[in-house]
């Protein structure tokens, strides 16, 4: 029975296309909740240039704890008007647009700049289960300009700098660290906040994030206009790094391993007899 339930729940629709509905939105503290025919979405806004972008299939889900981002949301000054089919958002350093009839999000500058455009391309959320709990493989397209350049995800071990054009597999292994957030060449940043195998795209026509679980498309937009300024806004989520003691820029030995304690100690024994400084050594 349960197999059979599951089944009808695949065959829902995963493409969720919005149409705009009689009451379009309202606003809760610093978030302005929005209700289309499949969806709901918040617009979250945590500072005048950090928006959280939050959308799940009417229903499914109303909440979700972060577990990378510490920062809550400040007491920020925003605007919201409404015309025709466009719901706009603004503050005191961003313009986000919100098109009713598409479900299209685009952020600009206050000048009108267009930073960063969603694809009309709907955001797709496809049934899933995650062991025996039913959730969904979740995608987000965007579509970005065509001298962007777009840097991080990471620490990869192909070389790759400008991930334009290009595809990574986003989950943590040997040498390879995930890391779901991007800095663009126009400004902005993009932290995706999904803990499961997520899998990043880029080519001439769409980008795209696309994660194996998620029971929510989950994404914050940072407004840095510098480099420097993006990496302090993703710093200010999810917490700043302090700096290492003295020891950690020493010199470290390292090699493939050590077999025993016998060893290790050996070694540490040598550079102390020809007096070479040595801060650490990793047991491996």
């Amino acid at each position: 029975m349960k197999k059979y339930l599951f089944t009808i729940f695949c065959l829902l629709s995963v493409t969720l296309h919005t149409y705009p509905t009689d009451n379009n939105y309202k606003i809760k503290n610093q978030t302005v909740l929005i209700k289309t025919s499949t969806i709901d979405l918040n617009i979250e806004v945590f500072n005048p240039k950090i928006i959280r972008i939050v959308k799940f299939p009417i229903g499914m889900i109303k909440s979700k704890v972060s577990l990378s981002v510490i920062k809550v949301p400040e007491k920020t000054k925003f605007k919201v008007y409404e015309s025709k089919s466009i719901l706009t958002v603004r503050t005191l350093s961003l313009i986000i647009s919100f098109n009713m009839n598409n479900g299209v999000i685009t952020f600009y500058d206050l000048k009108g700049y267009q930073l960063l455009k969603e694809k009309e391309t709907p955001s797709m959320f496809v049934p899933t289960l995650d062991i025996d709990k039913k959730t969904f493989s979740i995608k987000q397209y965007f579509k970005l300009s065509n001298d962007e350049g777009i840097y991080g995800l990471g620490q990869g071990q192909k070389g790759v700098m400008n991930y334009r054009n290009h595809e990574v597999t986003l989950r943590q292994s040997n040498m390879h660290i995930a890391n779901p957030f991007l800095l663009s060449t126009k400004g902005y940043g993009l932290l995706w906040d999904n803990y499961s195998t997520t899998h990043f795209s880029d080519d001439t026509s769409r980008t795209s994030f696309e994660s194996k679980i998620g029971d929510c498309i989950d994404y914050y937009f940072i407004y840095g206009s510098t480099p420097d300024g993006v990496i302090a806004g993703y710093r200010d989520l999810t917490g700043q790094s302090p700096m290492f003691g003295k020891w950690a820029f020493g010199f470290w030995q390292s090699r493939e391993r050590y077999t025993s304690q016998d060893e290790i100690v050996g070694v540490v024994e040598k550079y102390r007899s020809l007096k070479v400084p040595l801060d650490n050594i990793v047991q491996d």
